[in-house]
Parts: C-alpha cells; structure tokens; sequence
C-alpha cells in the first residue's frame, strides 16, 4: 500500500511538472507529453486526477490573466485607453510596454509568448477534463472552457492550434483557421449551454466553474465578431474594415443577450465601482462571470492598483500606466466612472478618488503629495511613450484596492462578463440591424445611472466612445476598436498601421515545434 502511495505521488508530481513547464514554453511537444500523461488508460493516474481536477486547472488559466503583463497587455496597451510610458530607467523593460503602445510588437516579444502559453495552456486543460468520464454538466463546462479560450486565440492571434480529445498523441495538433475557429467557438458553446449549471456566478467549492448566462455572454461575443474573423485572406491575413455583419448574426446577439436579460438574475450596479471593489462576490448585481479571488487564494489582481499609483501614494505603487487625453476627455465630469469617491479608499488612508486621477494628488487628510524629487504630485494629460517623469500622465483606479491586504493576495474578484457588457452588446445588434432608436434607449438607461446626460442620437463612433466609458480598462477595449475599424488609426505617440497588427505574432518556439503552424503575414 505504501509503494502505491509512492507511486501516485511521483505520477502526480510529474504530471504537475510538466503542467508547470508548459506554461513556461509554451512547447507543443511538451503538451503533448502532458496529454499524454493525461489521457491514457492510467489506473494510479485516474485515482488522483479526474475531470473536475481538469476543470480547476482550467479556470486557475485566469489567474495569470489578472497581471499587468500577458493576456492583459495584448488586449490593453494595444488599444487608445491605456500606455506604459518610460519613466527615466523604470518601466522600460526592454522596450515591451513602448512596442504594445506603438504596434512595434515582434514575435520575440514576451507578452505575446506569454499570452500565447496561458491561453493554449487554458485549452488544454478543458480538453483533458473530456478525457476522464466527465459527467454531463462537467463536459458541458469543459467544452465552454474549449470555446472561451479558443476565442481569444483566435482573437488575438487568427489560429488556434486545436486537438480533439482522443486524437493521436504522436501527432501535431491541428490548427484551426480564424473562420473555421469561430465556427468552433460557437459549435462548442452551443453544445455546452444545455448542460451548464443556472448558476449566478460560480460555485468553486461544487465544481461548477462557470454558468449558463457566462456561456451565453460568450456566444454574444462570438456572433458580434463573426463578421470579423470571417474577413481573412488566403493566407489567413486579417482584413481591415469596414465589415459586413449578417442580420442572422445580429439576431443571434439579440436571442443570447435576451435571455440573460430576461432570467432577472442581474441588474446594472447603482454605485458602478462596487463591480470591482474588495467585495464585488456578493456586493456587484452585475457579476455574470470572472475569478473568484479571497484575501487566502488569489491572482495578481493587485496589480490593478499598483501599477498605476504612485510610490508616494497609499499603498504604494509601482507609477506606471497612464491613461491617453483623449479617452479621459471623452467623459462628462459629472460621470462617475471618470470620478467617484470611495468611502473605502478614504478610510485605508488613499486620499484619492475611483475612476481616474488628474491634477495635485492628496493624502487622506488633503495634504499636497510630492513626487520623490519634492516636486508637487500633479498629474498631467500629457507624457511620453519614452522619457516621462514621475507624474507625467493621468491614472486610473478601476479595481478598489483592497487594504485588508493590498500586496495580494487581494479579495476583489476578476470580472471577465457583466451586465452591462451584455446590453451594450444588445444595443450594438440593434444599432447594426437598424433599430437606432432600440440601441439609444440602452445606452441611455446606462449612461443615467452613470450620472451622464442622455444622448439625442446614436451612431458606432458614439457607440465604441460609450462601449469604452463603460468597460475601459477590462480588457475589450482592442476588441471593440477592431469591429469598429478604428485600431488602425493614430493615437497619442502611435502611427496609423497596416492590417497585419490586426493579429499579433505566432511564437517563435511555437513555430518551431508544430509544423502545422505559419506565422502570421507580416512578422
């Protein structure tokens, strides 16, 4: 009995080895090794691990996508709502955040090769959950993990490697095309909705990792950005818009986003920063779906907090990210999502407001900070991408930190779909299918409880402004201004570009040991 013990632990211990070493190389032999390892006809293996294991591993992908860097940076410092300006020798870490901002990125750059490890490695994980005797429900949530990170590849970078369970491990996987990948993402969850669980949020602790309406929110996502991906060349280029979007696509948005409408499970949060504040599990009306982060057990959440603030600020940041003049000028004042005051904030000593911070920054008791040269703590609109000084630039604090620990791990939980997501995606299908007058009443219900005036009329450049107002800084911003065709243009210190940054990179370890991958035109 003791040797049987000894041994489950070394398969165990392997096993987690090789999980930790795919993370790192993002290397399709090691992957292999570990489906292998996985999925075989293991009696030891099958007593320690099991689907519900598998579907864990999967929803900890989530984590790391709560850091600065990875994931977060691709779908973020892409975009016109945020830079990572050089300040002197802090912050220039070879260059990364000045490449994302300037769509300079190359395929050696460490954000891509991470975003692409986590999110194959999310994959991965939801296919093995189908190789041990999965339950219905617990299939069910196995194929929506398959779905939501076969979505962001393709999103992010236009091909998904993709293995179907059972497939021979001796073998590449196959790689799916932008078009035929979109088409999986929906097959697939569309194939889970039955069999997920009604849940509101999520149930850690009962092995139910994610919910019908967090399923449905994902299929809105995929039917808005179908006409997208279908815009591929030959050579699975991606093209520019403007894009043609089919009224069945539209109408699919509508059904999906209706029916989380319609379950009355949700509703818009009256005080907006209570989403991502310290107690968003129980206190936000809007959480349809993110990671649940306790003060015990969490992801870097922090970093939210910390790499905007500055080091003479509480707590403690890091004085890094900014946010751009025009994105922070696009707000009313009298809208709280550019300002708020958080009870919370003032009572752990911040002395500041939610939302963003410009001009002389305070202590909790309305005493001037200095920068660390004695210089008044005076945030302004304007930096640059590579020399700013220490206040040059505006910053934001989406994320209420958590002063009970605000190092991490932190309680605020990782929102990845909420409520308001899923009206301004109703507004959008009604905007594009003709119904101008069905989106304005949306956005408008939205824009009030927000404490912003109601508009007259509606438009996409208006639409894409308040999709931004609403979800800046939660990592759809890059999404948004690709099916609005507006990626491509100029911003503050960043060039127009080609249709080639419309996709980032391939890897280059990840070239070199599948060859069924190409990398993508232009790099």
């Amino acid at each position: 009995m003791l040797i049987l013990n000894f041994t489950k632990m070394n398969k165990l211990l392997s096993i987690l080895l090789a999980s930790s070493l795919l993370l790192f190389a993002g290397c399709t032999d090691l992957e292999e090794e570990l489906n292998s390892a996985l999925t075989k006809e293991d009696a030891v293996a099958q007593d320690i691990l099991n689907a519900c294991s598998a579907l864990s591993a999967a929803y900890d992908v989530l984590r790391p996508f709560q850091s600065q860097a990875g994931t977060w940076s691709l779908q973020a410092h892409s975009s016109d709502e945020i830079a990572g300006p050089t300040r002197g020798t802090d912050w220039f870490d070879g260059g990364a955040w000045q490449a994302m901002h300037t769509h300079s990125w190359t395929a050696s750059h460490a954000h891509v090769g991470q975003a692409w490890n986590d999110i194959l490695g999310g994959l991965f994980q939801a296919t093995s959950a189908l190789e041990f005797n999965p339950s219905p429900e617990e299939r069910a949530q196995a194929l929506y993990f398959q779905a939501y990170y076969t979505y962001l590849a393709v999103d992010l970078f236009g091909k998904v490697p993709f293995r179907e369970p059972g497939e021979d491990l001796t073998q590449a996987p196959a790689v799916l095309s932008r078009t035929e990948a979109i088409e999986k993402v929906i097959a697939l969850a569309e194939e889970a909705l039955t069999n997920l669980p009604d849940l509101r949020y999520v149930n850690t602790s009962g092995c139910q990792y994610t919910n019908k309406n967090a399923c449905r929110a994902l299929l809105s996502k995929a039917y808005l950005n179908r006409a997208v991906f279908a815009a591929t060349d030959a050579n699975g280029g991606a093209q520019a818009g403007p894009y043609t979007f089919s009224q069945s696509d539209m109408s699919k948005v509508v059904q999906y986003t209706d029916q989380i409408i319609n379950s009355g499970t949700y509703s818009l949060e009256t005080n907006y920063f209570d989403n991502f504040a310290p107690d968003n599990t129980t206190e936000s009306s809007e959480l349809i779906w993110g990671y649940l982060n306790t003060n015990a057990s969490a992801g870097d959440i922090h970093t939210r907090w910390f790499m905007t603030l500055h080091y003479n600020q509480v707590p403690s940041g890091w004085n890094g990210f900014v946010t751009l003049a025009d994105f922070y000028n696009s707000f009313e004042d009298q809208d709280v999502r550019k300002e708020a005051e958080i009870p919370s904030i003032q009572a752990g000593g911040g002395g500041y407001n939610a939302g963003f911070l410009a001009g002389l920054q305070t202590d909790a008791s309305g005493n001037p900070l200095k920068d660390r040269l004695g210089n008044d703590l005076d945030f302004s609109a304007g930096f640059s991408i590579t020399n700013s000084n220490e206040i040059q630039g505006i910053r934001a604090i989406k994320y209420i930190p958590d002063f009970v620990n605000p190092a991490g791990p932190a309680n605020n939980d990782y929102v990845v779909f909420r409520y308001a997501d899923v009206l301004m995606m109703k507004a959008e299908a009604l905007l594009r299918s003709g119904n101008a007058a069905g989106a304005l009443t949306i956005v408008n219900q939205i824009r009030t409880l927000r404490g912003a005036s109601a508009l007259s009329s509606l438009d996409e450049e208006g639409l894409l402004a308040e999709r931004g107002r609403e979800l800046y800084w939660e990592g759809w911003r890059r999404n948004d201004q690709i099916r609005f065709n507006k990626f491509l243009q100029a911003w503050a210190e960043k060039p127009a570009g080609n249709a080639t940054k419309l996709l980032f990179p391939i890897p280059s370890l990840a070239l070199a040991t599948n060859p069924n991958l190409a990398q993508n035109p232009g790099y």
